[in-house]
């Protein structure tokens, strides 16, 4: 059993950017054995209700308050022990090279889907990759 965590965005598709900032996460447990997957929850993620990067004050009061990290690995480990804990996949429609290698050394799989793609996709593309 693999639990999936598939960044989503506006109508449950997947989200454009990168994954840290989706305001939510649709997680799943996928079969590897049979192929099929069930919803377990939404999940939603701090990181994605950051302020705009032009006011600062409000940058400021999101760290202190929130205590989210906004750079970096400490970022990602927030994202990791926070809201990801329990993950083995996750699916992005974008991410960086940071968070990409993190998650990676941490033993979570980081794949990138269509942005703005259905997220059935996803398991098409699991059961094509895990055959």
């Amino acid at each position: 059993m693999l639990r999936v965590a598939v960044a989503v965005g506006e109508e449950d598709k997947i989200f454009p950017g990168h994954f840290a900032h989706a305001k939510r996460f649709k997680i799943f447990d996928y079969s590897i054995e049979d192929g099929e997957s069930k919803f377990v929850e939404d999940r939603k993620n701090k990181l994605g209700e950051l302020p705009d990067m032009d006011d600062p004050d409000a940058i400021h009061r999101f760290v202190r308050e929130l205590g989210v990290p906004l750079h970096g690995i400490p970022k990602y480990m927030w994202l990791k022990e926070n809201v990801l804990s329990d993950v083995d996949v996750i699916v992005a429609g974008g991410a960086c090279q940071t968070s990409y290698s993190y998650f990676m050394s941490e033993g979570v799989v980081v794949i990138f889907e269509e942005p703005n793609g259905d997220i059935e996709g996803v398991f098409n593309l699991l059961r094509e990759v895990l055959k």
